[in-house]
């Protein structure tokens, strides 16, 4: 609890500001204020830390309400948010008595309503920034209204300036929470995405600011500029937002990443102040727990700051419902989650838990949830070695029913019936978190709300983080991904339901066909256009048709997974992305990683494996939490059954240590052993490396078996170039280039659209077949007679396959009768499909040999009665409940509707099998056509490939449809 000191002050203050007045001049000594002249030459003492006169900044506001006066409470997860009336003000000196300078109030003319949020400082203490936003300018469009802005305040020069000052690139997005990094650039949040943009263009897209996934909300992401708002550089290219960054002392960019691939999470991600290391931090779960009642806000952390100790200081409150909140501190460095501290060599925390509450706040939402110490708003560490905190705090204050007078949250009157909580009433204080002490410094006005409080005191400058990446690397705009081995789930061996496999090194030693995994497949993100570039889409595309640009994914290719389950690949630089692992087929085995992965030109990713999504104990991600790997690479000596060869044909070994992917990058294979003109070339001959680039075709050769110990396995490519045999009637999703050998680059894009790329699959003619000349597969899946009658016949196997449809913006017919559940038909008395279907059948009872024959009981004249019948298989009048005979006296049997499930399962190939299955086997009693042959292995590979991915329509909503 708060000493009681702070009890009489809270208590005194309620009855009015004179009061008030009164205690803030009894406690002044100990919040500086002296003359700086405690140190005396020969006293040898060293100052009063206490005492130390620091300049302080913070933002005065009316407390937020809307056009109704309703309260308004901070969305973290809407960084646009816009609350005119705010101003930055600097105190020369850390007192109440020091007079405030309002230091934006010039930017604008008198009287102007802006907004202004996110203060911080320069390790100096010299400077100020902050974002502040623009008044709002009359009858101008929403696109050209001012954008939230960078600005920074001199103290020395007493210069206000905007860090980008045309007016052109300042309106191209939001810029919210600035902080300077150690090479004197800026790191902010930012929906510009300029580098994503440009991608745009490469993919041949129009510019835009992407959506993030879950609402129409421009996606944040971390930029970085020069201090004169030059050099803009994109650093991280999440799908959702990533906002208030801080810089840590080790020299790393702290973040909240907010996660919506699947999921709902925000957490703690780090990054390098390139871009580089993207990865997750804290809090992935134990920040993400659910509230107790499912409509009640969720609780986040507010402004996360680094303190003295290395600890992170944040404001925890619940989102979009209360002004303040709980003080808490977290200890990162030790703990992953809160419950869970780094493996051995990460250090140990001196806690059972991360995260620790300052006060024992309530932060609770409902009518009687008081909180008997107050809330706090925001804090800030000082720098000063005293451990205390500049925060914004609004002492606890009720309203008695009776008179509606405001008195003190005391015992008394918490248990009051009727009192209800007060306006909060923020100001500013220093709070010692050792005595659990505090003195005011910014006293509280009545509909005023005092926030971000900010010390400008020098400290010491965050480590400078040397890039390093990969020139070469860098020049082809790719990274390089290093994968130790798809086998290593969360530090254990998973065979993925090969059950005859213990270990990795049993794997690796087996024949490539009894490898459960043998690619793996790079999916990218397809960004979400916003509001202004969807409504100006052709006519005729995809996304103004169907008006889905959510969960549409891109293929940047494939790479081999090597015998030990090891990957090293080239990936594009600067696009979101995830992987899938992929079976001999071409099909997902195992789920989908749901968490989008990055990296900056040139740089190098390592991990040690997978993960399970929901496994809390492990801290996947984050690089000095994962489990050691259970992949140990090579023993010094050739991995058993293999050979590899350097670029003169020579035998090579691996260095101990080495996964097989490593080994793979600087060595080659030679069909014929000793004889070197048969061995594959090397990528980079000159500096003996081979580092594998994607393919958008799935081809193996078997690269490591020794044909000395056992025959190799046969290779086998499943090319785009091979969807049919006429080359003419290929519809290929890539583009031609990309197609070619060692055609990839990073530009490469898979982009399947269901009406160009599946529909035509069904309609190439493909020679005869079951006594039909030029078979298609509409030839038999189609409603339509050899007469040409439509709706005529029942469609072989109930499957219709015409790309037909009702009107311009539904999809084709064979779409949804392979993606959803239909309804099985039978032809009715006139010969006409219907799927209306008798549940017994009138004589003749053969007709339908899954329809039972019509049991009917009659009365004593003869005429059909279901009294006595326990489920009457007729239709039964109304009010009689007599049975309702048709024109010829039969009774009329009841129908119903018999759904027949879907062919296809969107998302997972592998749960298709009552599809692929067909082209696989042929059962002479049961099947009436043998499929095998009829598709082509680049064929099912395209549709298995499409499946995974998620069978959606189309992926990319520019696309114009199949004309």
């Amino acid at each position: 609890m708060l000493r009681p000191q702070i009890s009489g002050l809270a208590g005194s203050a309620l009855a009015g500001t004179f009061c008030v007045w009164l205690s803030v001049c009894v406690l002044l000594s100990a919040c500086g204020g002296g003359s700086g002249t405690s140190k005396s030459s020969d006293s040898g003492q060293k100052p009063d830390p206490v005492a130390v006169d620091l300049p302080i900044a913070y933002i005065k506001r009316p407390i937020p309400v809307d056009e109704d006066e309703n309260p308004v409470f901070p969305d973290l997860l809407d960084p646009t948010d816009f609350n005119p009336g705010a101003a930055v003000y600097v105190k020369e000196r850390a007192t109440a008595l020091a007079t405030p300078v309002n230091i934006t109030e010039g930017a604008f003319e008198k009287g102007a309503l802006y907004d202004v949020k996110d203060l911080s400082t320069s390790p100096d203490g010299k400077k100020l920034l902050f974002a502040l936003h623009p008044p709002m300018l009359e009858n101008v469009t929403e696109e050209k209204q001012p954008k939230w802005q960078i600005w920074e305040y001199n103290l020395t020069t007493k210069i206000l300036r905007p860090i980008i000052t045309s007016s052109i690139v300042a309106l191209q997005g939001h810029d919210v929470s600035p902080r300077y990094l150690p090479d004197g650039r800026i790191v902010f949040s930012s929906t510009r995405q300029i580098r994503s943009k440009a991608i745009l263009l490469d993919d041949g897209k129009p510019q835009f600011s992407a959506l993030e996934e879950g609402s129409d909300t421009p996606a944040f992401v971390l930029h970085s500029m020069k201090d004169d708002g030059t050099d803009i550089q994109q650093l991280t290219y999440n799908q959702s937002h990533d906002l208030q960054p801080t810089v840590l002392q080790n020299g790393k960019i702290l973040y909240s990443h907010w996660d919506q691939f699947a999921t709902n999470k925000l957490s703690f991600y780090t990054a390098n102040p390139d871009g580089t290391q993207v990865e997750r931090h804290y809090g992935y779960f134990s920040l993400n727990i659910a509230p107790e009642t499912a409509n009640a806000p969720r609780n986040r952390l507010f402004r996360p700051q680094e303190m003295p100790d290395g600890r992170i200081a944040a404001i925890l409150k619940p989102n979009e419902a209360m002004l303040g909140g709980d003080m808490v501190v977290i200890d990162t460095k030790h703990f992953f989650e809160n419950d869970l501290q780094i493996p051995a060599g990460g250090g140990t925390g001196t806690t059972a838990q991360a995260s620790i509450s300052i006060l024992p706040i309530n932060t609770k939402v409902g009518e009687n949830e008081f909180s008997q110490h107050g809330r706090y708003s925001s804090l800030t560490p000082l720098f000063d070695g005293t451990n205390r905190l500049l925060v914004s705090w609004s002492e606890c204050r009720l309203i008695e029913p009776k008179d509606k007078r405001l008195v003190p949250c005391t015992a008394t009157w918490l248990a009051t019936p009727g009192v209800k909580e007060a306006d909060p009433i923020y100001g500013i204080w220093v709070y010692n978190i050792t005595q659990q002490t505090q003195q005011p410094v910014v006293l509280a006005e009545e509909g005023m709300m005092f926030s971000e409080p900010v010390s400008l005191e020098p400290r010491a400058a965050a480590t400078y983080l040397q890039p390093k990446i990969e020139a070469d690397l860098a020049a082809e705009s790719v990274g390089m991904l290093h994968i130790r081995s798809v086998y290593d789930m969360d530090g254990k061996f998973n065979n993925y339901g090969a059950a005859a496999f213990t270990s990795i090194e049993q794997i690796a030693q087996a024949a490539p066909d009894q490898r459960p995994i043998r690619f793996v497949r790079l999916i990218k993100a397809v960004s979400i256009p916003d509001d202004e570039t969807a409504d100006n889409l052709g006519d005729n595309t995809y996304g103004e048709l169907f008006n889905q640009f959510t969960n549409l994914r891109e293929i940047l290719g494939y790479a081999p997974v090597e015998p030990d389950g090891s990957v090293k690949i080239k990936v594009p630089a600067d696009v979101a992305f995830t992987l899938e692992l992929i079976n001999k087929d071409g099909k997902r085995v195992g789920a989908l990683h749901r968490n989008w992965l990055q990296v900056r030109p040139g740089e190098v990713r390592e991990c040690n494996g997978c993960h399970n999504a929901v496994t809390v104990n492990a801290g996947h991600g984050r690089s000095d939490a994962e489990l050691a790997s259970i992949n140990k690479g090579a023993g010094g000596s050739q991995f058993t059954n293999t050979v590899r060869f350097d670029p003169l044909g020579t035998p090579s070994l691996p260095k101990a240590g080495e996964t097989m992917a490593e080994f793979a990058s600087h060595t080659t294979y030679c069909l014929i052993p000793g004889d070197p003109t048969t061995c594959a070339p090397f990528s980079n001959k000159a500096k003996s490396t081979n580092l594998r680039a994607p393919s958008v075709d799935l081809v193996f050769d078997d690269e490591w078996t020794d044909p000395a110990v056992r025959p190799k396995t046969a290779s086998f490519a499943y090319r785009y170039k091979n969807l049919a045999l006429v080359a003419s009637d290929i519809h290929s999703p890539t583009a031609e280039a990309c197609m070619e050998a060692d055609g990839w680059s990073s530009l490469c894009r898979v982009t399947i659209n269901y009406e160009n790329h599946l529909q035509p699959i069904w309609e190439r003619a493909r020679g005869a077949a079951n006594g039909i000349a030029d078979t298609t597969c509409v030839t038999c899946h189609t409603s339509t007679d050899a007469d040409g009658n439509v709706n005529m016949k029942i469609p072989d196997g109930q499957l219709e396959l015409l790309g037909t449809k009702a009107a311009n913006n539904q999809r084709m017919l064979s779409y949804t009768e392979l993606t959803t559940t239909t309804n099985k038909q039978i032809l009715n008395v006139n010969n006409v499909p219907t799927i209306e279907i008798p549940v017994c059948e009138l004589a003749p009872a053969d007709l339908y040999p899954d329809i039972d024959a019509c049991v009917i009981v009659r009365d004593t004249n003869g005429v059909p009665t279901c009294n006595g019948v326990a489920n009457c298989p007729f239709v039964q009048d109304a009010i009689t409940d007599a049975v309702v005979l048709d024109a010829m006296g039969n009774p009329t049997p009841l129908t119903r509707n018999i759904g027949i499930p879907p062919s296809m399962s969107r998302g997972s190939a592998l749960g298709s099998a009552r599809f692929f299955n067909k082209f696989a086997n042929f059962n002479a009693a049961t099947d009436t056509v043998d499929h095998r042959g009829l598709l082509n292995a680049s064929e099912l590979k395209l549709l298995s490939e499409w499946l995974d991915i998620g069978g959606t329509y189309y992926n990319n909503p520019f696309d114009m449809i199949r004309q």
